[in-house]
């Protein structure tokens, strides 16, 4: 999910494994109470290559008055050109894809975020995997806007790959696909040597290309007390011992949900970072209850109806069972 950063409030996105109740130690019910708990107009959540956590998120937002946004992180192995990377990652295995975080801005974004992560998971025999091939990123991008990611999003790849020129090479890609505006760069501050060095690069690389920054925090704990909980859940999903699992866990407690005053002293040079997390959720106007629902269309013959038709195949399968 994500905070963004607002006069009396502050809202905030983060990043939830799409297995919340493995790699999160917190539920989405839990992030809107501490939401709330701290003041905050508004939060949005990012499963890990799926929606999983969205419903959840929005009742319990809609209960506390919160407004909610949807998106997920949706892993990719190719980029442009480019294969990714896929050893750098100092919070996981090996050989796991570099993650584009998309947010839905309209219901147009929701269908094609929908229908781009089936259209990926459909080529996977195993629940929670799949790669989406940046091609099929680019044919749904409508609708969808595009943060830059923390330590496993594009542009950490291309800057931990090739420096500026290739973090350049990335953030223009990203642009090609998603628009001038449509494109965040992101910041976050755990308080650890390399990813402010990687703050720096990706501040330079946004002014240059004149690319909006924001201040997220990118928090998979509800409050800091859980990272032991959080580390736990890591080890199971990996299969290992919390003494074999190194880099595999929280490198500090700094992943918690922060509250508006604590965000603004965390990033009391970029005031402009802050701000721009409120303009994004102004943006972001899809909400869950504008999904409706429409019976999906297929073909069907001629001398029969939607709905005798699905009768006869539900008998079918009745009988076949």
């Amino acid at each position: 999910m994500w905070q963004v950063s607002m006069t009396d409030g502050y809202v905030e996105l983060h990043s939830h494994s799409a297995f919340s109740f493995l790699e999160g130690a917190s539920m989405p019910e839990a992030m809107a109470q501490q939401a709330a708990n701290l003041g905050m107009p508004a939060l949005g959540i990012l499963d890990r290559d799926g929606l999983y956590g969205a419903p959840r998120l929005y009742m319990t937002a809609q209960k506390l008055g919160l407004c909610s946004h949807i998106g997920a992180e949706v892993s990719t192995g190719e980029f442009g050109d480019q294969v990714l990377p896929e050893s750098w990652q100092p919070h996981t295995i090996p050989e796991q894809p570099v993650r584009l975080s998309l947010l839905c801005e309209s219901q147009t974004g929701y269908r094609n975020l929908s229908q781009l992560i089936t259209g990926y998971k459909l080529q996977q025999m195993t629940k929670g995997e799949g790669i989406a091939p940046y091609r099929m990123i680019e044919e749904r991008a409508e609708g969808l806007v595009c943060l830059t990611g923390g330590d496993e999003g594009p542009l950490a790849a291309a800057l931990a790959r090739g420096g500026l020129e290739e973090g350049r090479r990335t953030l223009r890609t990203l642009v090609q696909t998603f628009g001038q505006n449509g494109v965040y760069v992101e910041l976050q501050r755990h308080r650890l040597r390399e990813q402010e060095a990687r703050n720096q690069a990706a501040m330079a690389l946004a002014r240059e290309l004149h690319l909006p920054l924001l201040a997220t925090n990118g928090p998979n704990m509800a409050i800091a007390f859980e990272r032991e909980v959080l580390d736990l859940m890591s080890a199971i999903r990996h299969r290992c011992t919390l003494d074999e699992a190194g880099l595999l866990l929280q490198q500090n407690a700094n992943r918690q949900m922060l509250g508006a005053r604590e965000m603004s002293v965390l990033f009391r040079d970029l005031p402009c970072a802050i701000a721009e997390t409120g303009e994004l959720s102004s943006r972001l106007q899809f909400v869950m209850k504008d999904m409706g629902y429409q019976f999906p269309l297929y073909p069907i013959p001629e001398d029969e109806t939607m709905d005798t038709f699905l009768y006869k195949r539900t008998m079918e399968g009745v009988a076949n069972r």
